[in-house]
């Protein structure tokens, strides 16, 4: 029945079996915990998690008492059982499950197809934990079994080779994971061919690591190739082509390409929209949304952001950090219309939901008030500014994150705020502050402008400095001098940059894993 797909008459026999053994011959206790652990698989693979979970526990013991604790039986029971806590969100302990089942299967099988497979679980669990030495000794060692047993060529050594380049990837060491995911894609189109999912799947994990080493356009190779073979493959309206759409057009925003960008993320949007997947279209609108944005179309990407806000609330509750987000969207643009009031709201609603669901003392908070921060300033309300830039301040080093271009830009308005209320001294101390962090994290050699009007400032004179940053600025806003005027503008260009950046990292690492 079960090898039919029939499950529902499988576990009924099961169950039958199950009933006749424990009233007939309750002292066959073997093939009662045999049947514990079939019932339970049964269960697991119905979506039936507590029920499997009971069983699989109730066979264990069984298993125990009978034959020991080191027997393959309970070793495959414990395999199972780590599968069930993966699928319910408890990494910790499965990983425990599956360290006690190595033990027993290294025990009785060494060097073994099934110790090199525990060992990848181990692998990609401890990878998820963030656990890097860990997941590479359990990779390495996979690795070895595999190439024993099935020499270099084989699928499953290319196998642990993309497990691999994805764990050097979340660690960051992009080129180790390159050098990984290049030898599985040679094994992969040896063995299949150049037209296999598999090797698409590598080809699109390559893009993301190359996305992440700034090598866009070696990354758009990568999706277009993988791209051709999905379509070919499972369907030009299959949601592994939507992924690779949405994230082409993703890159092809970040190059600049925005007609190209819009072409390829309506077309990932149709894809989401016809398979149902309402969180990933709203991602998808959020990126839509962004590309309006930088075309200056405000009030289209105001009605993606909108869409997106709704989808999300709808599929994920009023308090998530997506709707958070789609809400410090929505301000953002607002912004940029100069609409304080709308703005202002709906940053103040993000603010809410953020404290809410990371706490008050959280980095994204931290980023909500920046955004606040600024957009007081623009205003002229430059007392709420400061009170929420300072907040913004003291997050970052509490958080031990006190280093980047956000906090040299929220340091650089913050002094600007002190010089326009004649506080000379407080200002002369946040620009030598800012001055420092950016001459010692090495973003003033990226950003000369910001660091030639911060120099003039503590070297020159805040009146010359004045005179030579303005004659290179065009007049925006309305601000009490030209020089708040000069640093308002490079604070709002600074944010720009350091949001774009932000974003990009969260949609790049989100795709990657949903994938």
């Amino acid at each position: 029945h079960n090898l039919s797909g029939r499950q529902e008459e499988g576990l009924q026999c099961y169950e039958r079996s199950l009933e006749l053994l424990v009233r007939k011959v309750p002292d066959r206790r073997k093939k009662i915990a045999d049947l514990l652990h079939l019932i339970g698989c049964v269960y697991l693979m119905n979506g039936e998690h507590k029920k499997a979970m009971k069983l699989f526990e109730e066979s264990l013991r069984t298993r125990r008492k009978m034959m020991g604790f080191i027997h393959l039986d309970v070793a495959s029971t414990l395999f199972n059982m780590a599968f069930l806590h993966q699928t319910r969100n408890r990494p910790k302990k499965a990983l425990k499950c599956l360290e006690e089942a190595l033990k027993i299967r290294k025990l009785r099988l060494p060097d073994s197809e099934k110790v090199a497979q525990t060992n990848e679980k181990i692998g990609s669990l401890a990878k998820a934990l963030g656990d890097r030495g860990r997941a590479e000794a359990a990779f390495d060692e996979a690795l070895r079994i595999r190439k024993a047993i099935h020499g270099d060529q084989h699928e499953t050594v290319a196998f642990v080779y993309h497990e691999m380049g994805d764990l050097m990837d979340d660690m960051g060491d992009y080129r180790e994971a390159m050098t990984r995911y290049v030898e599985a894609l040679d094994i992969r189109r040896k063995c299949f061919g150049l037209d296999h999912e598999a090797v698409a799947s590598t080809l699109y994990s390559m893009g993301f690591t190359l996305y992440n080493m700034d090598e866009s356009k070696r990354a758009l190779n990568c999706f277009d190739e993988a791209l051709i073979i999905r379509k070919n493959r499972i369907g030009e309206k299959s949601k592994e082509v939507g992924d690779i759409l949405n994230m082409m057009g993703f890159l092809h925003a970040t190059r600049g390409e925005l007609d190209e960008a819009l072409s390829l993320l309506l077309g990932a949007l149709d894809i989401r929209k016809y398979q149902n997947d309402h969180v990933k279209a709203s991602e998808t609108l959020k990126n839509i949304g962004n590309v309006h944005r930088e075309k200056k179309a405000f009030q289209k990407a105001l009605a993606c952001y909108e869409e997106c806000l709704s989808i999300r609330r709808e599929e994920l509750g009023f308090d998530h950090d997506k709707v958070a987000d789609a809400l410090v969207a929505i301000g953002n643009v607002w912004s940029d219309m100069d609409n304080i009031d709308q703005a202002s709201q709906a940053y103040q609603e993000a603010l809410t939901i953020r404290s809410y669901v990371h706490g008050e003392k959280d980095e994204r908070v931290a980023t909500v008030l920046q955004y606040m921060g600024i957009l007081e300033f623009r205003s002229g309300d430059i007392d709420k500014a400061k009170q929420n830039l300072e907040d913004y301040v003291t997050i970052k080093q509490e958080n031990n994150a006190a280093g980047d271009r956000d906090y040299v830009n929220v340091l650089f308005i913050i002094g600007n705020i002190h010089k326009i209320k004649g506080e000379d001294e407080f200002a002369t101390k946040r620009w030598t502050e800012a001055y420092q962090v950016a001459q010692s994290s090495g973003i003033a050699k990226s950003n000369p402008q910001l660091s030639k009007v911060m120099n003039n400032l503590l070297n020159v004179g805040p009146d010359e400095a004045q005179h030579e940053s303005v004659a290179n600025q065009s007049s925006a806003g309305t601000s009490t001098s030209k020089m708040s005027i000069m640093m308002e503008r490079i604070a709002e260009g600074f944010v720009e940059e350091a949001e774009s950046a932000h974003v990009l990292a969260q949609q790049s690492q989100a795709n990657r894993k949903e994938t």
